[in-house]
């Protein structure tokens, strides 16, 4: 008897790129990581800029004092905050807040400064803070985050 043996010849294939199944799953976990990361940036984006209007309502703060140790009195030095400081900010880009600086109580009609003032920054309603709240800094260096008021932490909450 006599035996054949044929060898047989395994053609092996190497597979190249991704298999529609895989692309998918793969844009659906970087779907799921862009949901959670998104919400997450934009709520750092307008915690900064919040950060930095408060920045600025101290300088502000610092700048109203030293003037009046300069001039003497909040009477004279009225008008020159209300015309330097009471503004749009940031000065560059886009305005995101409105500053207004007033005597506690208000006191119509000259509306003067006095030794009891308060600056508030007031969100413009066409940008992204509209819904942040207003922030406001006191002569005593009291801050608030709308009704939120303290020395502490209010403006970060």
């Amino acid at each position: 008897m006599i035996a054949i043996h044929y060898k047989t010849t395994q053609i092996v294939e190497t597979q190249r790129g991704f298999t529609l199944i895989e692309l998918m799953i793969v844009i659906a976990i970087i779907g799921v990581l862009a949901a959670i990361a998104y919400p997450n940036y934009q709520r750092y984006v307008i915690k900064s800029k919040r950060t930095d209007m408060m920045s600025e309502l101290h300088n502000i703060a610092s700048q109203i004092e030293s003037l009046k140790l300069a001039q003497g009195s909040y009477r004279d030095i009225s008008t020159k905050v209300k015309t330097d400081f009471a503004k749009l900010y940031p000065v560059q880009g886009q305005a995101l807040y409105e500053v207004t600086i007033n005597p506690i109580p208000l006191s119509p009609p000259n509306n003067e400064l006095t030794s009891k003032w308060i600056i508030t920054a007031t969100p413009k309603t066409d940008t992204q803070m509209a819904g942040d709240g207003n922030l406001s800094f006191n002569y005593q260096g009291i801050k608030c985050r709308d009704a939120a008021c303290g020395s502490g932490d209010q403006w970060n909450q």
